[in-house]
């Protein structure tokens, strides 16, 4: 975790569910949260999160919908939120990505020694989840380099380690056999020997590949547990953004490759050419989970692996051919084997000619640019919005609270996955009745919100479609200044206390009030589960009073 931040004293939390906790002490200056068990960084998803709180779990706090990752990626209001979640959310999918390799490859463990090309498959796919799994923790190891032990890291390690020999036997069979028509009489023998010896490196390594799948689980139990909780400020603009971080590192990560790059310059470069290729594969991961973020995203992904494959068939090229450097080979296969380590330099040659006809001195700077290009997107995206608000869980409702205007709210949203559709019907003192329609994109601090008042029969209209994702509330106002005013809800079908306050711009500075002070236990504005919307769409796991029809 970057320094600053420590674990605060335990206190009392009060969680969307209503559950109150032991007495509270003084306030710390940093409170644990707990993740989404079942975050995945955008499709959503009910999950059950828990809350930590101080060194112990706290209660469950809501069931409810959560923006996730899978397959599509991570989604603009990912990188609005703390680093140290977002860091943790998407290490929590790749380590369920890896996992479920892991399950696949174990299941197929007679295929992969009967050498069949799906298990192949399996092997590689299980081999990529681990690297991805590894490049990640490594790039953001200040966030989370009190979470993993020295062990963890090694037998992450090993595991990826234990797929190597399977894996690079597997390639070398696969040219092997592309080479076959083309073989002579005169090389046949070398062949064959060369055949028969990589056959039995490939079947010596699966025992080893089959037993790291096997054990995986037990290890990621583990360090996904460890990766559950944070410990985060009270006030978050004391904390780093993840889209800040994550762009920091994707800038790092360019640097490194450009450097290695560099150090390249001919086909005999071996060490530097390898570690070239380590850097763009990093690049490449820590890019995957936001290409879909901005245009030039998935291209950048393929240019990438295009770099990664010619690097790729280099390395492949100096492995095999220092395998054929066997002095005890017969001298009726020296033919076939000196036959195909020329063959095997052609092939490196080649590749070496195109990683120095697109890449080499500076041939690759514009893809450099675009790749900053897209991290200046990023960054962007991480700032868009013209709602912007702070949100603070309270232990209960300030005094100063309950001696100010108050209005009462119930309020419903339509189901939507990238738009949000409110329809709020707020309630003055004096029994008068509006109702408010609004669309909301966006979460966190910044989001895009448009309000209009709306009659009452197409409120009713749009209410019947919100049903299973309604809340009640009783709204108190305290104005601090001309132009800050603090909200403080005070939930009516849970006991739940919130507070918040809408500022002009983003960086509009304002202290956190003594009345507020005494009752406050965290800022929320980045943890989603207790957004409006999702403590409306978890109601029904809540025990309430059966709301009637409005």
């Amino acid at each position: 975790m970057p320094s600053g931040q420590s674990a605060g004293n335990r206190l009392g939390t009060r969680t969307p569910e209503g559950r109150e906790q032991a007495t509270p002490v003084a306030l710390p200056r940093t409170n644990k949260t707990h993740l989404p068990q079942n975050w995945i960084p955008m499709a959503l998803q009910s999950v059950s999160a828990k809350a930590y709180n101080g060194s112990s779990f706290a209660q469950s706090l809501i069931a409810g919908q959560i923006q996730s990752m899978s397959s599509a990626g991570l989604c603009n209001q990912d990188l609005r939120q703390p680093a140290d979640r977002g860091v943790r959310q998407v290490a929590q999918s790749l380590i369920r990505e890896a996992d479920k390799a892991a399950d696949d490859l174990s299941k197929a463990a007679s295929e992969l020694t009967n050498g069949e090309p799906k298990a192949d498959e399996l092997l590689h796919d299980f081999r990529v989840a681990v690297r991805r799994l590894r490049s990640w923790l490594r790039a953001f190891e200040p966030w989370i380099d009190d979470d993993l032990s020295r062990k963890q890291r090694r037998r992450l390690g090993d595991a990826a380690d234990a797929t190597r020999v399977t894996r690079d036997a597997t390639v070398h069979l696969e040219w092997l056999h592309d080479q076959r028509d083309s073989v002579g009489e005169a090389e046949s023998k070398g062949y064959e020997l060369i055949l028969d010896r990589i056959q039995k490196l490939r079947g010596d390594g699966v025992e080893d590949a089959i037993a790291a799948a096997s054990d995986f689980g037990s290890l990621t139990k583990k360090v996904s547990r460890n990766l559950e909780t944070y410990s985060a400020p009270v006030d978050s603009r004391k904390s780093e953004t993840f889209g800040r971080a994550y762009c920091r590192e994707l800038n790092r990560q360019i640097d490194k490759l450009q450097r290695r790059l560099s150090m390249v310059h001919e086909f005999d470069d071996l060490v530097p050419a390898h570690r070239a290729r380590i850097a763009a594969k990093n690049l490449r991961y820590l890019i995957e989970p936001a290409s879909k973020l901005v245009g030039d995203g998935e291209a950048l992904i393929h240019t990438l692996k295009s770099l990664q494959d010619s690097l790729g068939d280099l390395h492949d090229v100096h492995v095999f051919v220092e395998e054929l450097a066997d002095k005890d080979t017969p001298a009726a296969a020296a033919p076939g084997v000196d036959w195909l380590a020329r063959r095997l330099r052609e092939r490196g040659g080649l590749a070496f000619a195109e990683v120095e006809r697109a890449w080499l001195d500076n041939a690759g700077d514009s893809f450099f640019d675009r790749v900053r290009d897209f991290g200046a997107q990023l960054a962007h995206i991480a700032t868009l919005g013209s709602e912007i608000e702070h949100k603070y869980l309270l232990k209960r409702l300030p005094r100063k609270a309950s001696r100010s205007s108050s209005v009462k709210i119930v309020q419903g949203y339509v189901p939507g996955e990238k738009i949000a559709e409110r329809i709020r019907r707020v309630e003055q003192p004096d029994g008068t009745r509006k109702w408010y329609r609004t669309i909301k994109v966006g979460s966190g601090l910044e989001r895009m919100e448009i309000e209009e008042e709306t009659s009452d029969e197409q409120a009713r209209a749009i209410w019947r479609l919100t049903r299973g994702n309604r809340l009640r509330k009783r709204r108190y106002s305290i104005r601090e200044s001309d132009d800050l005013v603090w909200e403080v809800d005070r939930f009516l079908d849970r006991h739940l206390v919130l507070a918040e306050i809408e500022l002009p711009t983003a960086d509009t500075e304002f202290e956190i009030p003594r009345w507020l002070e005494k009752v406050l236990v965290r800022e929320v504005t980045e943890e989603p589960e207790y957004s409006n919307a999702q403590l409306a769409a978890g109601q029904h796991d809540i025990r309430l009073r059966r709301e009637k029809e409005i």
